[in-house]
Parts: C-alpha cells; sequence; structure tokens
C-alpha cells in the first residue's frame, strides 16, 4: 500500500483537498481528527495536559477548550513545545495504527493528512508527499477573514510552523491552491490519477464532469450490447437444410473415464493456482513487512553506536534502539524539558557525565553533536547498568524516569520480588511502562535487522558488571 503524505501551512487549502481526495474513494488518516481523539472527553492524554497546563485550558464542563489552549500555545514556544513532547507519542502510535488497518484492509493507497507532517517527522512514513501552496499573504487574507484572527494572530500563527516554500521545497509535489478551485482539483485530479495508474489496482476516476455522481465512474467499461443491425456472419450460421452425418457413440466407460480424468487435472490444477497465489501472498506480505520495517527502523550513525557501544559494553542493537524512542535519530532534536540530541540528555546530567569523563571547557550545545551526544549517553547507560546490576528493564526505566524512582519501585515488594530487578508488566502503568516496551520491541528489530550478531566485549573477564543482560537477549 502507497501511503501520500498531505500537508500544507494554516489556511492554505489543504482540508479542501484531503475532502475532494475522499470524495474520490481514497481513505484519509487525518492528523487534526486523532488529536482530537486522543483529547476527547476519557482520553489519558486529558489527565497529562492538565497536569501540564492546569484548568485555564478546560471549560466548566471538564472538557478541552482547544481555542484557549490554542492562544496559549502559538503565544509562548515554550507551551507549545511541550504539548508537542506530551501528545507525540500517543498520536504517532494512534497514526500507525490507522495505517495498519488500511493495509490489513487491501487498499491500495492512503492519504496522510497531517498539517506537521515534517516538522514532526512523518514524511519518513510515507511513499510520496504533496503539499498545498499559498503566498503568504493569501495565506494572511484567508486566515483573517476564516478565523476572526487580527493581522498580528494571523501571522504569529502562520509563521511558528514551516512556511509554505519551505514545505514546497521539500515535497515531492506541489498543489498551487492560489487560483480557483476548479484549478486546484484538477491538479489533485491529475496527481491522483498518476498514484492510481502506478499502483496498478481497478480503481475509480472521473468521466470527465466533477459532479459527486461522475466521480465514482469506474475506468473498467461496462459490457456493451451490439446494435440491433447486428448479425452473426453467414460463415457462421449453421444450414438448416444441410443433412447431419452419423455420429460415432462414445461407450459410456470411456466417457466416465474423461470426466474421471478431467476432474483429477481441474482439482490438481486448481490446488496449484491456490498455493501459488498462498505462497505469492506470503512473498508479498514478508516484502510489506520488510518495506514497513526499513522505512520506520532507519539506521543512522552507525558507527558511532558501534564504536561506543563496544566502549561500554552495550548492545548497540540496545543502543539503536534508545535513540530511536529519544529522538527517531534527529540530531537536533529538543524536548519540552530541555533535553538534547540523539539520546535527549538534560543539561544537568551532560555536565556531570562531562566531569566523569574529563571533558574540559564543556558547553551543553556539544549536544547537537551525534557523536559528543551518543558517548555520552552510551557512559550513562554503563554507568546505571553498574548501578542496577545489568538489569535491562530497571536500566531502561531509570533512563527514562530516573534513576531516583527506580529505586523507589525496587523496594517496593509488589513491584519487585528480590529488590533488584524488573520485569515490564511489573512497572507502574505510565510513560515509563510504555516506554520500556517500546524499547524492548524496538531492541528485538534492530537486532534482528542490523546487528543479528551481537558485539561482546572483547575481554570478557574484565568486562564492567552487570552487563551481560544488555549485551545479549532480554
Amino acid at each position: 500500500m502507497r501511503i501520500i503524505g498531505l500537508t500544507g501551512s494554516i489556511a492554505c487549502g489543504k482540508s479542501t483537498v484531503s475532502a475532494y481526495l475522499a470524495s474520490r474513494g481514497c481513505p484519509v488518516v487525518d492528523g487534526d481528527r486523532l488529536a482530537r481523539e486522543l483529547t476527547a472527553p476519557g482520553s489519558p492524554v486529558l489527565g497529562l495536559i492538565r497536569s501540564s497546563f492546569g484548568e485555564s485550558v478546560f471549560c466548566e464542563d471538564g472538557s478541552l477548550n482547544r481555542r484557549r489552549l490554542g492562544q496559549l500555545i502559538f503565544s509562548d514556544p515554550l507551551a507549545r513545545r511541550n504539548l508537542d513532547a506530551l501528545m507525540a507519542p500517543y498520536l504517532m502510535s494512534l497514526t500507525r495504527h490507522r495505517i495498519d488497518e488500511l493495509r490489513s484492509s487491501g487498499a491500495p493507497l492512503c492519504i496522510l493528512d497531517m498539517p506537521l507532517l515534517f516538522e514532526k517527522g512523518y514524511d519518513r512514513l510515507c511513499d510520496t508527499v504533496w503539499t498545498v501552496w499559498l503566498p503568504e499573504n493569501v495565506q494572511i487574507s484567508r486566515l483573517m477573514a476564516r478565523d476572526g484572527y487580527s493581522y498580528e494572530e494571523a501571522q504569529s500563527r502562520i509563521r511558528s510552523v514551516l512556511s509554505c516554500d519551505e514545505k514546497a521545497s521539500r515535497a515531492d509535489r506541489v498543489i498551487d491552491n492560489s487560483g480557483p478551485v476548479e484549478n486546484t482539483i484538477g491538479i489533485v485530479s491529475e496527481l491522483l490519477d498518476e498514484e492510481l495508474d502506478f499502483s496498478g489496482k481497478p480503481v475509480f476516476r472521473h468521466s470527465g464532469s466533477d459532479t459527486p455522481e461522475s466521480r465514482g465512474v469506474l475506468s473498467v467499461s461496462d459490457p456493451v450490447s451490439p446494435p440491433e443491425s447486428f448479425t452473426r456472419p453467414e460463415a457462421a450460421m449453421r444450414s438448416r437444410r444441410s443433412p447431419r452425418k452419423a455420429a460415432w457413440s462414445m461407450p459410456v466407460w470411456l466417457r466416465l473415464s474423461l470426466i474421471a480424468a478431467a476432474a483429477i487435472l481441474a482439482v490438481s490444477i486448481t490446488a496449484l493456482l491456490i498455493m501459488n497465489a498462498y505462497l505469492h501472498q506470503c512473498e508479498e506480505t514478508h516484502i510489506a513487512e520488510q518495506n514497513a520495517i526499513d522505512r520506520n527502523y532507519p539506521l543512522f550513525y552507525r558507527d558511532l553506536i558501534e564504536t561506543y557501544a563496544a566502549e561500554y559494553n552495550l548492545a548497540p542493537a540496545y543502543v539503536a534502539a534508545i535513540i530511536m524512542n529519544e529522538s527517531s535519530f534527529q540530531p537536533n532534536a529538543e524536548s519540552g524539558v530541555g533535553a538534547r540530541g540523539l539520546m535527549q540528555l538534560m543539561p544537568e546530567t551532560a555536565e556531570w557525565i562531562a566531569g566523569k569523563l574529563h571533558v574540559s571547557g564543556f558547553a551543553f550545545e556539544r549536544m547537537y553533536d551525534p557523536e559528543s551526544n551518543i558517548r555520552f549517553g552510551c557512559w550513562y547507560l554503563n554507568y546505571l547498568s553498574r548501578l542496577f546490576l545489568g538489569d535491562p528493564v530497571a536500566v531502561t526505566a531509570a533512563y527514562h524516569a530516573g534513576q531516583g524512582q527506580v529505586k523507589v519501585w525496587l523496594s517496593d515488594p509488589n513491584l519487585s520480588e528480590n529488590g533488584y530487578t524488573l520485569s515490564i508488566s511489573s512497572l507502574p502503568d505510565g510513560p515509563t511502562k510504555k516506554y520500556a516496551g517500546r524499547v524492548t520491541r524496538d531492541y528485538g528489530i534492530y537486532k534482528e535487522k542490523y546487528f543479528s550478531v551481537d558485539q561482546f566485549p572483547a575481554d570478557a573477564d574484565n568486562a564492567d558488571p552487570g552487563l551481560s543482560g544488555l549485551s545479549g537477549d532480554w
């Protein structure tokens, strides 16, 4: 299944394009709608928003006041980063789930409608990206007319994300929406037809008009009845006056034998076709799964990961899984609480590690450097492994929630039977439990895909204690 990413800056007309694609029968995964689902009454995300932003962004009935929250995050960059960090894992998980549902249903393509497609890394889920483009002055005018914003409010919202021009430079296809809507629909129709031709599936196409009735006309022609004057050629007609020759009569036993042989042959051919179809389907499923892994589980900075994983007695697949869940391999990533870089180290932690490593003249800006960040992160994982006797769940939980919190959990007999190991199932429900589960899953994927034979320390007798759990299978 091909995934078409659809994006565009605010008030550019992306919703119009998305609605048209839906009318053509394309399944749409709508990021705005998913975000509303995640913040609907009863959602656990509401509790996290209330804890971070207080009651001022909620209505009297307990529902989220979206306009008030929007005013807050568009006027305060820190509040915006906090909300993004809070929502990001839930939105990514729900998006992937909806895409997997469509893929399982056999859909040839789907539209991933995401306003922040590039900003949040959703473009790596897509096979191609379309962006809707407008000049900024037209954007501002439309946003003021649509939502009643002042010029300053409209400009602030538009400039809080990537500009139309920047998105256009990153996209595979650009939809110019500066003209009449008919022109825009024409551009989108041509792009969709190209994708449908590429997929090679029977699909819905236009019949030439743009009425709702004409949007569902199949490209496969209906059977055509012959005209009234149509007659078969004379040579194909049997003359009623021609005498029939005497026919040879086939013995009954021979007729039954031929029927049985034909039946056996038909069953054999059918079984062979079914088996071939099954094997082909298995092969396609395997290829699709591998493509999904290639797309969703990239590996960058492999040399650095292998170098510092070996230096600090860690499995490189485990380090890759940590980076994937912390930053999705984006070296300039920064969380809402100030953690930076590939392995998302906090300022005080990075400064403490720099002292342990005797790094002179350390500045926190160095955490944007991939090599420095991976080196510091691997040292810290080694430190946590020593502290928690190599228990992988305890180490992973401590990396996410802090070593103090993990010590509290280990001291609770309801969570740890022996006081020094934890299991994912025993962790309290919450972000850390989900994080440990994702890291465990991704560790297995990265190990199988990139590190089928993990690299153990060369000098096992002198290896740091407690690291065998991270160097082998969990």
